[in-house]
């Protein structure tokens, strides 16, 4: 059975739609951050120093990368300016699980166990 895909909201484009979810994503975190850290009331202090790291899929490249960085800048994630634009980063899925993996040690169990075989 194959399910339908609801449409975009009325007006709405694919870019305006990630957008409004990255500025949900962000204002939550943020949120979270503020409350929950001892270091939250200083949000502001370093907000415009912020590293933002968006993960695509393995085939997509900078066609599809630069629709995701006007959906950030259109979010609010970093200004339209080459500074703000140099805090942006994309990386693919497989990167991602790549340094998960490394970060969480799970490589180094694998590259272990060929060595003692």
């Amino acid at each position: 059975m194959t399910e339908k895909i609801p449409p975009l909201p009325a007006g709405k484009t694919v870019v305006q739609v990630f957008a409004d979810f990255l500025r949900y994503l962000h204002t939550h975190a943020r949120k979270f951050i503020e409350e929950t850290h001892a270091i939250g009331h200083m949000w502001e202090k370093f907000e415009g120093r912020i590293d933002f790291v968006l993960t695509h899929p393995n085939g997509w490249e900078g066609g599809q990368q630069g629709l995701m960085r006007e959906a950030a800048i259109m979010a609010g994630l970093v200004p339209d300016t080459k500074e703000g634009r140099s805090h942006l980063f994309f990386v693919t899925e497989g990167e991602a699980s790549l340094h998960f993996c490394l970060q969480c040690g799970l490589a180094m169990d694998s590259k272990q166990v060929r060595l003692n075989v």
